[in-house]
């Protein structure tokens, strides 16, 4: 035993806590102040750091996308309050020749009266008296085209059809009143009772991920010497005594999958609202739980606790725009970037943001010729307003110079956007915290020795019987702190 406390003894040369003995410990008011404000520095710091380390940060960087031959989605829901659907056409093309004309797949057009309130499907209009008709005749029945180019079975049984078959051969609508299909289906009178609704257009659009554009306007497209040209006749003829213009609102806008932040973090929110929810173990299983969720009352739409979190926007939502000038282009220039995000759960979310710079346009001729008139620039003619109503030949086409509507031109960027979701690790957390402690006690260690030996210098120091209790405290020995 006595070798063993020898060996101890030696020991005691390395010790890092050497103390000192209260009889020469020395305590200040000076030192208590500042053991107390070490205390509450620490006990803020710490919090502090306990919040970063339960928040969860999100690091960005960018890399070339290295995707080929992709086809994005664009959705989107947007009302036209004074045009009625009869005259929309949703047409797309892009950089690489294709173009899809008059699009119905996946996009929903809802006829609005004059108010704003839906019109049930149980109205009349000229496609059901186009389909009650194809039961009346007979099952030999050819229809004739009047000069157009004919579909594969080279008839033209219904007024819409022959239109079709005007635009693939790339004249323009004129006369309706003299063709025997639109006569018998009552096509031009249908056709005036709906002058004074809108239109809401909804759906989901698939494009090449190429520079190109998609559009609302009026009439049908088709294309004249590679140009893209409308038939505008029930458009410009304007008969009657009802106004469309392309004022519109756009109500949601965006790239990607209208389900792609359906994820499990996404479920976590519901369950917090009260939702009776089963167990889900990935993403491939929240199918199961998506109806129960669309009824949920707090009306919060699918995914976007996610999109909050991650702060994915659509800068388009919620826009609108007025008019009250009937040749009149709205336009929408888009920059679209693919990002990327990786979720703490593992889960990587694509899809795509994008920034809009807009732009207006009022085509009406008499308009222009007034601007000319006066002396105006260019930029000032579009920035400033005129006079609708300019009259115009009911065989008039626009091309690329100017057409009324909606234009949402995009282009694609090369480069991607990854967002990780990172957390700080629980040892990083007690690495720092011992960092705050050791960091603001010897910090004030030095701050209390300072002020001791500038006290003793200027001869204020304070006597050993009388010093007060409490503090950080220093032992003294001939004049040196020990």
């Amino acid at each position: 035993m006595a070798k063993g406390g020898g060996v101890f003894n030696r020991l005691r040369g390395i010790d890092a806590f050497g103390r000192t003995m209260d009889d020469v410990r020395i305590r200040t008011s000076t030192g208590a102040f500042l053991t107390f404000l070490s205390a509450f520095l620490i006990l803020i710091l710490t919090i502090s750091e306990f919040r970063d380390y339960r928040r969860v940060h999100v690091k960005s960087s960018l890399v070339v996308d290295l995707s080929r031959g992709e086809r994005i989605t664009a959705n989107l829901n947007i009302t036209f309050p004074r045009v009625p659907c009869y005259l929309l056409s949703l047409d797309v093309m892009d950089i690489s020749g294709e173009t899809q004309s008059d699009i119905h797949q996946d996009v929903q057009r809802t006829r609005l009266s004059s108010t704003g309130e839906p019109i049930s499907e149980g109205s009349r209009n000229a496609q059901g008296e186009a389909a009650r008709l194809a039961k009346t005749r007979g099952p030999n029945y050819c229809g004739s085209c009047y000069g157009g180019e004919p579909p594969a079975n080279g008839c033209c049984n219904s007024c819409d059809e022959v239109r079709e078959a005007y635009v693939r051969r790339g004249w323009s609508f004129v006369d309706p009143d003299h063709i025997d299909q639109c006569i018998q289906e009552h096509w031009t009178e249908k056709i005036f009772e709906q002058n004074s609704e809108g239109c809401n257009v909804a759906g989901k659009i698939h494009v090449n991920k190429v520079v190109g554009n998609f559009h609302l306007s009026p009439g049908r497209a088709f294309q004249k010497n590679t140009v893209m040209v409308h038939d505008l006749v029930p458009y410009l003829a304007n008969k009657g005594n009802s106004h469309h213009d392309f004022g519109h609102i756009i109500h949601s806008f965006g790239f990607g999958s209208a389900a792609e932040f359906d994820t499990v973090d996404w479920v976590d929110h519901y369950k917090k609202k009260g939702a009776k929810i089963p167990p889900v173990k990935g993403k491939s299983e929240l199918s199961k739980i998506s109806p129960p969720l669309k009824k949920l009352p707090d009306g919060i739409i699918p995914g976007s606790p996610i999109k909050a979190r991650l702060g994915v926007v659509d800068p388009l939502a919620g826009t609108r725009a007025h008019t009250e000038v009937s040749d009149y282009m709205f336009q929408y220039f888009l920059k679209v970037v693919p990002t990327e995000y990786r979720t703490l759960s593992g889960e990587e979310l694509r899809t795509h943001q994008y920034s809009v710079t807009s732009y207006e346009r009022d085509l009406d001729p008499a308009h222009n010729a007034a601007a000319l008139a006066s002396g105006l620039s260019p930029k000032a003619q579009q920035a400033g307003g005129g006079p609708g109503g300019g009259a115009a030949h009911p065989q008039v086409l626009h091309g690329f110079m100017g057409v009324p509507g909606v234009f949402i031109n995009y282009e694609i960027s090369a480069l991607k956007v990854v967002q990780q979701e990172n957390k700080s690790s629980l040892g990083h957390f007690f690495t720092s915290t011992c960092a705050i402690v050791g960091g603001i006690l010897t910090v004030a260690g030095l701050l209390d020795g300072l002020i001791y030996t500038s006290r003793i210098r200027m001869g204020g120091a304070e006597s050993n019987g009388h010093a007060s209790h409490g503090g950080l405290g220093y032992a003294r020995q001939g004049g040196k702190f020990l």
